[in-house]
């Protein structure tokens, strides 16, 4: 049943509109709480209105919240990736479960043998209220995962964050890279950032040194500003961000009133082109109607709006970060850890992560 639906889902998703991708995600997300025992259904909810819960969220090994797909049987997960696909493109739900795939890798690598931190069943499934009601939600969190989705009245309230990573960022055999799941992430950037003459470059790259993560981290709102390692980090990380010079942390300090690197109405036709194909990576992460809805939101507030910046070494193999910065969107993307072979790239909304702008004038209206 789930493999039927998967293919429906791709064969009709450029035909569909926002409201129906949205009444298939219903449906899905109401088929695998059906098959749930009551304790696992018990596990797997939480109250829409706990935003304290709803608004943690985390790309590292944690604790996490939810029912794992360990403690699925083989047609309760089959469910569960079926709710995925709904709210994914199919090139994004492959990145998805290339990306789970690789805790067996990197199980391997860290030598870990019967060590449970890293196992493809590690990702959890939380749902905030109960599908088809006029406000609820839900999670996929785990290891390099993180994906938070709020519906208010049938429609897409957010879609963010929306986190996908890997580590390892790549497996080769020889030169050939294997496997690379976020390797369009980079590439796109990359295109970008060559194609700028020396002063555009000057002013697109804000600090020769990378963050050993991201600047803002996990925190569950974007502030109004913020330096490398102020947000709370895992104790290693955390340690990484004490070491770097205080004149490179100044320079990455994010500002929302102030976006930091090289403003695209100082780009020409061609390089807006490539901006553009680099924000589409995130976007595009949705199925295509929704995908369309956050293009609008962008093109709304002028591509010319959106800011790049770029931090670390400028070749391939060496330790980067870089943000993109616009009215309606951040993203931060980092390649730092482990001989930069280990990557990390989350799409926000400032305003509106967990459904925050849209369910603050909902409330405003209704009261």
């Amino acid at each position: 049943m789930a493999r039927d639906t998967i293919a429906e889902t791709m064969a009709i998703s450029h035909t569909s509109t926002g409201s129906d991708v949205v009444e298939r995600m219903r449906e899905a997300a109401t088929a695998l709480l059906d098959a749930l025992s009551p304790a696992q259904r018990a596990t797997a909810s939480f109250d829409f209105n706990d935003l304290g819960e709803r608004s943690d969220w985390a790309y590292f090994p944690r604790n996490h919240r939810g029912l794992p797909l360990l403690e699925m049987d083989a047609s309760q997960q089959k469910l569960a990736h079926a709710l995925v696909a709904q709210a994914l493109s199919l090139h994004a739900y492959g990145k998805v479960t290339a990306i789970m795939a690789l805790e067996s890798v990197l199980n391997l690598i860290e030598e870990r043998r019967l060590d449970t931190l890293r196992d493809p069943g590690r990702y959890f499934f939380s749902f905030f209220g109960q599908p088809g009601e006029d406000r609820w939600g839900w999670r996929l969190e785990g290891h390099h995962v993180s994906l938070n989705y709020t519906i208010l009245d049938g429609e897409l309230a957010s879609a963010t964050p929306s986190f996908l990573g890997a580590n390892p960022a790549e497996v080769r055999h020889g030169e050939v890279a294997v496997i690379r799941p976020c390797g369009e992430e980079e590439d796109r950037a990359r295109a970008l950032l060559a194609s700028l003459d020396d002063e555009q470059r000057r002013v697109a790259v804000i600090c020769a040194v990378a963050p050993p993560d991201f600047v803002l981290m996990n925190l569950p709102q974007v502030p109004e500003a913020g330096l490398p390692g102020e947000a709370t980090a895992l104790p290693f990380v955390q340690r990484l961000f004490d070491e770097m010079a205080s004149e490179h942390r100044e320079a990455l300090r994010f500002e929302r009133a102030r976006p930091s690197g090289l403003q695209a109405s100082r780009m020409d036709a061609a390089q807006r082109a490539l901006l553009w194909q680099l924000v589409a990576v995130y976007l595009e992460r949705l199925p295509e109607p929704l995908a369309s809805l956050e293009r609008a939101k962008i093109e709304g507030s002028g591509i010319d709006s959106v800011y790049f910046s770029w931090a670390g070494e400028l070749e391939r193999s060496g330790p980067h970060y870089y943000r993109l910065h616009g009215p309606s969107f951040l993203v931060e993307y980092d390649n730092t850890q482990d001989d930069a072979n280990h990557v990390h790239a989350v799409w926000r909304n400032p305003d509106g992560d967990f459904g925050g702008d849209v369910l603050r004038r909902h409330l405003e209206r209704a009261h």
